[in-house]
């Protein structure tokens, strides 16, 4: 904990000061000490004064800071002090983040910045330091697999539909404090096997029973046909006790086609996630797998077969997360 240098004058049990009352009739107050001998208590009560507002001062920039208010006869470090003090003032600084989730790029084993490790499935529990004043909690589910696309014969195209992305709840700050809260990460839907057939949906993340952020919706299956389009799948909302400073239900994925007179197969891409690019759209004249999201929250993208081709799987969607800011 930081420390203060500036500390009160004159302030023990019987401490020789004027009362307030003989200070505020005093005539010196007006005119300051003329020549002569000074009453100590006067006196003291002046250093009292001045000090204990220095002390008040002090201590502020400390706890504000979370640097030693130090008294070397520079004010520099002080003022810098007092500003970094006062733009953490708001909803105070911030003491811990805590970041609960799975590896997005393979779905492995729980990671956890600051908190209690979650286990291979991404669950884990939150206590609040007991300095914690807030939380600003952040909730997303897991995104869904894309659609996987038929094998295909001379006269026919398929494209799988993409999975849409996890959904999303955002507190305000709020005060708790909370212990033990069980932490659940949903996991990423699997991608649909080889085939026509849609992909998995992704898995709902929670904060205990306070906040619950379903998964996305699965990209449909690519049909073989000679021509046509296959909607990516909708989204779901999330569900939350606390007070929501945003509520998203996620984003949908994008549809997959094909268009036999240009020989070109799509694979739908998957739902965005706020952080970073989804699976991308899967295009062209060739046929291939559906791409895997490696953003926490996204969907997979699907599959392309273009003519004569065999069938294709669909991407997989990446896992939820949880981040919870603690603040002074």
């Amino acid at each position: 904990m930081a420390t203060n240098d500036f500390q009160p004058f004159a302030v023990g049990a019987g401490a020789n000061v004027l009362s307030q009352a003989d200070w505020l009739a005093l005539a010196a107050l007006a005119a300051g000490f003329s020549s002569g001998v000074a009453p100590s208590a006067a006196c003291n009560k002046a250093w009292r004064q001045s000090s204990i507002m220095a002390s008040v001062l002090g201590q502020f920039i400390a706890n504000g800071s979370g640097n030693n208010s130090v008294d070397d006869g520079t004010t520099a470090t002080l003022l810098a002090n007092l500003s970094l003090a006062i733009s953490n003032m708001g909803i105070g600084r911030v003491l811990r983040t805590s970041v609960y989730g799975r590896f997005p790029s393979t779905g492995g084993p729980g990671v956890s910045i600051n908190g209690a490790a979650p286990s291979a499935t991404g669950a884990g529990a939150f206590t609040s330091q007991a300095s914690t004043r807030l939380h600003q909690i952040f909730v997303a589910g897991g995104g869904a697999g894309g659609g996987g696309a038929a094998a295909t014969s001379s006269s026919q195209m398929a494209g799988g539909g993409g999975g849409s992305s996890g959904s999303i709840f955002q507190s305000i700050p709020v005060a708790g404090p909370f212990s033990a809260v069980p932490i659940t990460i949903g996991a990423g839907g699997a991608g649909g096997v080889a085939g026509a057939n849609n992909g998995s949906p992704g898995g709902t993340s929670s904060f205990g029973s306070l906040i619950s952020c379903p998964g996305g919706a699965p990209g449909g299956a690519g049909v073989a046909n000679a021509g046509g389009t296959n909607a990516g799948g909708a989204p779901s909302a999330p569900t939350g006790t606390l007070p929501a400073y945003l509520a998203y239900t996620g984003n949908p994925g994008c549809p997959g086609f094909s268009s036999f007179s240009a020989n070109l197969a799509v694979g739908g891409g998957g739902g965005p996630s706020p952080f970073g690019a989804p699976a991308a759209w899967n295009s062209g004249g060739v046929s291939s797998p559906g791409q895997s999201a490696n953003q926490w929250n996204a969907g997979g993208g699907g599959a392309a077969a273009v003519a004569s081709t065999a069938a294709q799987a669909g991407g997989a969607g990446a896992s939820g997360v949880i981040i919870i800011v603690e603040y002074a």
